[in-house]
């Protein structure tokens, strides 16, 4: 993996990490604090999860397409599951998110576009990591 794409992996990590920081003031006034709970511990998992990844791209044997299609899948991923999440949490999906949101039901606009988000975001990072384990390569030093 090129040092470009671990820069990106780990700056998008880092930035992520401290967004779920920053959220985590946000729960006490959303519709589903709950929700946002889920939102502010997937948001500081998936930072360092992006930074991980990053140390070790340096250190695998990837082609520069995978390498650029895992990177960005998985980071673009992570981000709007986060922001799937914080509209869940904001809106009080209690449909799509039924044990975290238990008691909360928003508009049916809502609840699609919490599930369309989180829904394509689960699939994306999955994909990523599952393009990581099939290229999975270790570097001859």
């Amino acid at each position: 993996m090129s040092e470009g794409l671990q820069e990106l992996l780990a700056w998008t990590g880092v930035l992520l990490f401290a967004i779920g920081l920053v959220g985590g003031f946000a729960i006490p006034v959303l519709k589903s604090p709950r929700i946002g709970l889920s939102a502010h511990t997937a948001a500081i998992q998936s930072g360092l999860a992006l930074i991980a990844l990053a140390w070790v791209g340096g250190r695998l044997t990837l082609s520069d397409g995978w390498a650029a299609a895992i990177a960005h899948t998985a980071w673009l991923s992570l981000y709007v599951l986060w922001l799937g999440l914080m509209v869940g949490a904001y809106f009080g999906t209690g449909r799509t998110l039924p044990i975290a949101g238990a008691g909360h039901v928003g508009e049916p606009w809502q609840e699609r576009l919490a599930l369309l988000l989180i829904g394509a975001s689960s699939v994306g990072s999955a994909a990523a990591f599952v393009m990581l384990l099939i290229q999975w390569s270790w570097r001859v030093s």
